[in-house]
């Protein structure tokens, strides 16, 4: 009896130990299951944050695209008109200061509207917001500031270029010829575009080796 008593304690000491194993090869397969699954989803995240900064590279470029050409017609539009309907002087060259302008001006503000995606709403800026008197504005958001900005120099510097500019324009206008004047804007909207192109191209990589830094 005793032999058979401690033959029932082996195989029952065996059993246990076989149960143990298969729970703990199980509990092991389990873990590697869920790291292979957040692995997994860490890798996805990646891809569609690669992927989202790829996208606004393209969306920027297509949008700086359709501005400039949108810029170099009205130029030309305006250079037709001045010589077919014989425009005084005074009156073209207000319309190519303003062409002149615009673009230098608006520069920042549509880059920062484009290179990180299209966004509509919001204020952009290139420093803190300055809110007249102590009222609160809850409809107004701040986007943030793009990688590197400004990328067209300060506001002041801007508002100085976007004279100098329009002034140059108003200037081969009066000087020379409407043709002139509308080979001069549209050298000014190819500059800017490149600019522009480089800028989002720039913010694009920048975005990625942050990815890449959060990975390691």
């Amino acid at each position: 009896m005793r032999n058979v008593s401690a033959l029932e304690r082996e195989v029952a000491r065996s059993a246990r130990a076989r149960e143990t194993d298969v729970s703990n090869a199980s509990r092991g397969s389990s873990q590697d299951e869920k790291s292979s699954r957040v692995t997994a989803t860490g890798h996805a995240q990646a891809r569609e944050l690669r992927h989202a900064a790829l996208n606004d590279v393209v969306k920027s470029v297509v949008v700086w695209t359709l501005c400039s050409l949108l810029h170099c017609g009205l130029i030309w539009a305006l250079a037709h008109f001045t010589v077919s309907l014989h425009l005084p002087k005074r009156m073209s060259g207000s319309v190519w200061l303003l062409l002149g302008w615009m673009p230098v001006a608006l520069s920042e503000w549509i880059l920062q509207r484009s290179a990180m995606g299209i966004k509509l709403h919001g204020i952009s800026g290139d420093g803190p917001l300055k809110l007249c008197g102590q009222a609160p504005l809850p409809a107004i958001v701040l986007l943030p500031p793009l990688p590197g900005s400004p990328w067209f120099g300060s506001r002041r510097v801007r508002l100085l270029l976007s004279l100098v500019a329009g002034s140059a324009l108003a200037a081969l206008d009066w000087s020379l010829s409407p043709f002139a004047a509308a080979i001069g804007g549209c050298s000014l909207t190819a500059l800017l575009l490149l600019r522009a192109a480089f800028a989002s191209i720039w913010i694009c990589d920048f975005r990625l080796q942050q990815l890449w830094r959060k990975k390691t």
